[in-house]
This record gives C-alpha cells, sequence and structure tokens, in this order.
C-alpha cells in the first residue's frame, strides 16, 4: 500500500489521473484534510477512477493521526509541504514504511538564507535519516504553474490581461524554468514505478528549458494578445523604491529582498531525471498557452478537472 499526502493539490491531482491511467495495483491511502472534507467537489477527484482507494481525514501535524494513517504502508509519497517532512518520515520510520517520496523545492539552492536556510535545514536533517531499511527520494520543482489554481503564472496572466503597464524589475534577464503540474504529478509516478534507480537520489525537476524572465513575459502578452507596456525600472531604483514602500505601508505586499530575488536565476537541468525515469516536461510555450486559453474562456478548472465559470 502507498499512502499520499496532497492528492487533491495541483501536482497530487496528476499523480492519481497518472495512477488510474497506468492500472495501478496497490492499494493507496489518500489523506484529506478535514477543511476538505466540508468540500464535496474535491472527492469529484476520485470518481471513476477505478482504482483501489481509501481515505484517511485529519491533520498530518497530529502525531496520532499520522501514525494510524501509516499504518500497513510500504510507499508514503508526500507532496503536502516540506515543513511537514521531518515528521512525516520520524512516523514512517517508526511504523516500519520502507520507502519515502517527499516533494521539496529548489528554493534550497537560493543566495538569500531567508529563502533557503529553513528549506536545507529542514532537507538534511531528513536525509540522514537514510538506512539500508528506510529510502529517501527527494524531488525538487521548480515554479509550479498549469492552471487557474496556480499561484504563479496565473496572477501574471490576470495582470497582463487586465492593467496597461507591466513594471519590470530589472532588466529580465534573469533566467527561470517553470514546470507544468502534469508534468510533477508524472513524475511522482515514474519515482513510483522504479525503486531501485531512484532509491535514496534527489532529483530537480523544472521545465523543458531555463527562460529568461522577459520572454515569459512577452510570450504571455503575445498568447493574451495583451496590449501592455512593459516599463523597466532599473535594478537600484527598485530597491530604493521597495524601500521607500515598506517604510510607508505596513503591510507591504513585496519586500526588498523579494526585488532582488526577482534577479536571481532560477534554472535546474532535470537530466538525472529524463535519465533515471524518463521525464520529459513540457514546454513553456505549451504548457502556458494552455493556462491562458483557459483564462481567455473564463471557465476556470479546479484540481479534479471540474470546469466552473
Amino acid at each position: 500500500m502507498i499512502l499520499v499526502t496532497g492528492i487533491t493539490g495541483h501536482s497530487g491531482s496528476w499523480l492519481l489521473r497518472k495512477l488510474a491511467a497506468e492500472g495501478y495495483p496497490d492499494k493507496i491511502r489518500c489523506v484529506i484534510r478535514k477543511t476538505q472534507e466540508e468540500a464535496p467537489e474535491k472527492y469529484k477527484l476520485f470518481e471513476n477512477c477505478r482504482l483501489d482507494l481509501e481515505y484517511v481525514i485529519g491533520d498530518l501535524k497530529d502525531e496520532e493521526f499520522l501514525s494510524e494513517a501509516l499504518k500497513d504502508v510500504e510507499t508514503v509519497i508526500h507532496i503536502a509541504g516540506v515543513r511537514l517532512s521531518p515528521k512525516i518520515v520520524d512516523t514512517a520510520i517508526r511504523n516500519g514504511v520502507r520507502r519515502a517520496i517527499l516533494v521539496h523545492t529548489t528554493g534550497r539552492f537560493s543566495k538569500f538564507k531567508s529563502a533557503s536556510k529553513d528549506y536545507i535545514s529542514i532537507e538534511d536533517s531528513v536525509l540522514s535519516r537514510r538506512s539500508d531499511s528506510f529510502s529517501i527520494t527527494v524531488l525538487r520543482p521548480t515554479m509550479i504553474y498549469g492552471s487557474s489554481k496556480d499561484r504563479n503564472m496565473y496572477r501574471l496572466v490576470e495582470y497582463l490581461s487586465k492593467h496597461r503597464f507591466f513594471p519590470l524589475f530589472g532588466n529580465g534577464s534573469n533566467l527561470m524554468q517553470p514546470v507544468h503540474a502534469r508534468d510533477l504529478g508524472y513524475a511522482y509516478y515514474g519515482v513510483l514505478v522504479h525503486p531501485d534507480t531512484t532509491r535514496n537520489k534527489e532529483y530537480d525537476l523544472s521545465g523543458k528549458e531555463p527562460i529568461p524572465y522577459l520572454s515569459i513575459i512577452k510570450t504571455i502578452k503575445r498568447l493574451l494578445n495583451s496590449k501592455a507596456i512593459i516599463f523597466p525600472i532599473p535594478i537600484t531604483l527598485s530597491i530604493f523604491a521597495a524601500k521607500v514602500y515598506n517604510a510607508v505601508f505596513k503591510k507591504a505586499i513585496i519586500t526588498v529582498e523579494q526585488v532582488m530575488r526577482m534577479q536571481e536565476d532560477k534554472a535546474f537541468s532535470h537530466e538525472a531525471a529524463a535519465n533515471d525515469f524518463g521525464y520529459d516536461p513540457l514546454s513553456f510555450e505549451e504548457g502556458i498557452a494552455e493556462e491562458v486559453n483557459e483564462y481567455l474562456s473564463g471557465v476556470r478548472v479546479d484540481y479534479s478537472g471540474i470546469r466552473y465559470k
């Protein structure tokens, strides 16, 4: 049996679809949060998928609940957040689980300590728990996108559609490599069914190729047929403006560090994943076109595939 956390989320729902498409034969135990129990539309994700599913409802921070959820489990796939990984791993080991697949983040490689410090500490402590009887595979996605439910590219699509000017901090030459949620769901499956090849390894899961941030903006503009004017702001001026903004407004929506992090390259090779389990992500052009078309249609698609106005 496998236990999956975060299966109703953005990339988790694609894992479920892949498991169903491949006719995965073993039992799958799904962790559902108590708040999701009151959202019946979440359960539509599981309808007609012809898998051997069972659900456990509770809080992953509750050690008693987690221990019960991990009983009789051989592999845990943890998608629900890097900060919960230590508790997941400790409880899994105590319950005799043999394998953990943990979804973390490439944020651990940021040169800014506030962005990477916790991720490094958590991940390193978790990896130290590897043993002959318990393997850990870590997956590190880059920025995730893919539908109206993502918190990244969809906001950019919406902004470029609704506003006449787009402020660009710096020159936009910093590289990014967004990854589609579908590619991640398929990657989780690839790791699951290649236990020997992927045992005790770490993989960066990025989009097809690095793209300058300015090119990302221009691609979305073209697909939207947006007339928004890109207005570059020199980085020194951007930092100064952010400092003034933060001094004036107590609830500032952007910090000086965030402006500086926008200049940081976020490009990572996925060659190891391609070699070990056939990871082959979409191009950004192809993936973002789906998202732009969803936006322009006025129809939103939730994680379960339900379409609504």
